[in-house]
């Protein structure tokens, strides 16, 4: 259920777990997940980091 991008709160309920490190334990994310996680949050850090470049690049707008 974890790789299905159930959230492990959600998972928490479903399997009764009362605590959260227990829920933990489970989702072991595979290799494609994992690259494809890190390939997004590059491309919103370049993202983010275009954005911010742009704006100090114009100068305070008055």
């Amino acid at each position: 259920m974890a790789d299905a991008g159930i959230a492990l709160h959600v998972l928490q309920e479903i399997l009764w777990h009362q605590s959260s490190e227990t829920t933990r334990g489970y989702p072991h994310p595979d290799h494609r997940r994992r690259a494809e996680a890190a390939r997004q949050a590059n491309q919103f850090l370049s993202a983010a980091l275009t954005r911010s470049d742009t704006s100090r690049r114009d100068g305070p707008r008055l």
